[in-house]
């Protein structure tokens, strides 16, 4: 394969996401599923990769990014509570009690 037709096949995964996500202003949830569809395709019909790769590096993603949920999760439900229960208030006292200075 020619050295340009092999840089513009390995950075069509991103110009999906940015033609749908910027230029024709699509949900993300669409354009990554798009992006996804468009990257399988290109392993397995362009770079010869076997199916098997493809799946365990699609569970692997999904298996990160259930992990980053979760802890993103933790965290919001932290903040919430935090808020809800006056903890913030504390917090932000203990560090104007440092200080005056906002920095």
């Amino acid at each position: 394969m020619p050295e340009t037709f092999t840089i513009i096949l390995a950075t069509l995964p991103i110009a999906t996401v940015f033609l749908l996500l910027v230029v024709l202003a699509r949900s993300a949830k669409f354009s990554m599923f798009v992006a996804y569809l468009v990257t399988t395709a290109t392993a397995l019909l362009v770079w010869g990769t076997e199916l098997n790769k493809v799946l365990g590096a699609t569970v692997n993603g999904v298996v990160t990014a259930v992990s980053l949920l979760y802890i993103v999760f933790g965290a919001i439900l932290m903040l919430y509570t935090l808020e809800e229960s006056g903890g913030i208030r504390s917090i932000r006292r203990g560090f104007t009690s440092i200080s005056p200075d906002r920095r």
